[in-house]
């Protein structure tokens, strides 16, 4: 049996289980189609003498894990430039938020970590802003751990040490 027609046959069962992580149904669906997808274009490295079921289990969860992680991150509009309408509005958050904006500047002017910390909040995977930034998956982590850090100590939050 060819490996679609076993993914066709299993398509039913792919579906139940994306219901189960999802709210509505055409979250469960568009899971489902993103796993069916995920699966199809990497089904180069299954290993056919082991069952399908969990390893579509396995691409499910990190798919819905992913895509959980990108809707929950706080998006940024950029550190170059802050919207008029917050610029205007002087509440104690914008001010905040402008600092925040100041400091993400001044960090930017330092290291080159920041653009990898600004995609990672974007929502951008390791992989998708190794390839952005042409930079090893290994040193777009450390930038980020280190974008971090600068940035906290720069507001203040973390003490140098």
């Amino acid at each position: 049996m060819s490996f679609e027609q076993t993914l066709l046959e299993i398509y039913p069962w792919i579906f139940r289980v994306a219901k189960r992580f999802c709210s509505s149904i055409q979250d469960a669906e568009d899971l489902a189609g993103d796993t069916v997808y995920k699966i199809l274009q990497n089904q180069d490295k299954f290993d056919c003498s082991k069952p399908m079921k969990p390893w579509c289990i396995a691409v499910m969860q990190n798919t819905y894990i992913t895509r959980y992680n990108r809707n929950s991150l706080i998006h940024f509009t950029g550190y170059d430039s802050v919207e008029e309408s917050i610029a205007l509005d002087y509440t104690y958050e914008s001010v905040l938020f402008n600092d925040l904006l100041l400091a993400i500047s001044r960090c930017a002017q330092k290291s080159r970590c920041i653009d990898s910390v600004m995609y990672y909040a974007e929502g951008y995977s390791y992989d998708e802003i190794s390839e952005i930034l042409n930079i090893p998956v290994g040193t777009v982590r450390s930038r980020i751990f280190s974008g971090r850090r600068l940035i906290l100590q720069e507001i203040g939050y973390l003490s140098m040490k």
